[in-house]
């Protein structure tokens, strides 16, 4: 008997192994759960029991937990819906439906003996361990369930602004953080005299996930759920991979740099950079697009990541109109660390802003 995360709110990146798990909590942050008393390995016709009725073959033995006349749910190919049990053997249980064909693996629910079933998820905060909220909620009559956690995240915003930014890149942890989750489950079993509450021991996804106080365009494939709609930041989260293009979180292509005035740029800090400095490299231009003074790169601080971060930029030389401003991966951090890999320069966060005094 198992409860399992079958999808999760995450997007690959191509050609590697690596995840986007950076969500706006403005839309929905679902993860998907499937119910499953026990496996199947298929269903057919078993002459031993039945010559007529379909016979669905159970990864253990159920007799224990079912009697013929009860209902049962089967997803087994072209099994899929609730059926009346016709004779329980074993681990073999003969449904009282027309044979259409043989079905594949699947599984199998007792939704008539094991009444009150409900899922717990616990959501803890990654940094410090602590237990968010824990919820309650119930699978549908097929066994599914989708929670979308972004209600309780969003309990944890505060929108103060930050101001008077003196280092080069300060984490917002006010709209943005990150969590992981327990899950488990419990029900009721009627074993022929009483009744048995039953709850299983938690168990802890080794993902991390990460919010942001964002939201976005939905789109991509409904029907893919978590995995097709388009409220993953994937486009927004850099890697350390040879051609990452993230972008900054701005709705300009092109912003305009006031001097004298504040002017930061965010990005998502991942944490895929564990291992190596993050920096910032700029290039100044003058009105022809030519080079005003070197190109300069600065380390990130690295306690800003698994955080939206915003980044000041460097005051661009005299004679410049414009700047070029974007983050590569630089040095391998101290304490043994190895540097592998590496973000192409003039790929990953390319930005222009234009000069006004």
């Amino acid at each position: 008997m198992s409860l399992n995360i079958t999808r999760r709110p995450q997007k690959l990146f191509a050609s590697s192994t690596k995840f986007s798990r950076w969500t706006g909590i403005h839309n929905p942050y679902n993860f998907e759960f499937t119910r499953q008393d026990y496996g199947v390995f298929n269903t057919a016709i078993r002459n031993a029991y039945s010559t007529t009725l379909p016979t669905v073959w159970c990864d253990g033995d159920v007799s224990a937990f079912v009697s013929a006349g009860e209902q049962i749910y089967v997803n087994s190919g072209v099994y899929n819906g609730v059926y009346t049990v016709h004779s329980v053997n074993g681990q073999y249980i003969t449904i009282n439906t027309p044979f259409i064909g043989n079905g594949g693996s699947g599984r199998v629910n007792f939704v008539e003996r094991f009444v009150n079933y409900r899922a717990y998820i616990n959501i803890y905060d990654n940094v410090s361990g602590e237990l968010i909220e824990s919820v309650y909620p119930k699978p549908d009559s097929t066994g599914l369930l989708i929670y979308d956690v972004s209600g309780v995240l969003r309990s944890l915003l505060n929108t103060q602004a930050q101001a008077n930014q003196t280092n080069i890149n300060v984490p917002n942890k006010d709209i943005s953080g990150s969590f992981y989750i327990g899950y488990g489950w419990s029900l009721t079993f009627n074993n022929g005299t009483e009744d048995v509450d039953i709850t299983t021991a938690e168990r802890v996804d080794d993902a991390v996930y990460y919010w942001l106080s964002a939201a976005k365009q939905i789109d991509g494939d409904l029907s893919l759920g978590m995995d097709g709609i388009g409220q993953n930041l994937k486009e927004y989260v850099p890697k350390n991979l040879n051609g990452s293009e993230a972008k900054f979180l701005t709705m300009f292509e092109t912003p305009t740099y006031f001097e004298g005035f504040p002017f930061t740029l965010s990005f998502l800090y991942d944490e895929d950079f564990s291992d190596v400095y993050l920096e910032r490299h700029q290039q100044d231009l003058n009105i022809n697009g030519v080079n005003v003074g070197s190109e300069t790169d600065d380390n990130l601080l690295v306690t800003g990541k698994g955080y939206v971060n915003q980044m000041k930029v460097r005051a661009p030389n005299t004679g410049a109109e414009s700047f070029d401003v974007w983050l590569e991966t630089g040095d391998a951090i101290e304490d043994g660390y190895v540097l592998v890999g590496g973000i192409q320069s003039g790929y990953t966060n390319l930005f222009a802003a234009a000069f006004q005094q």
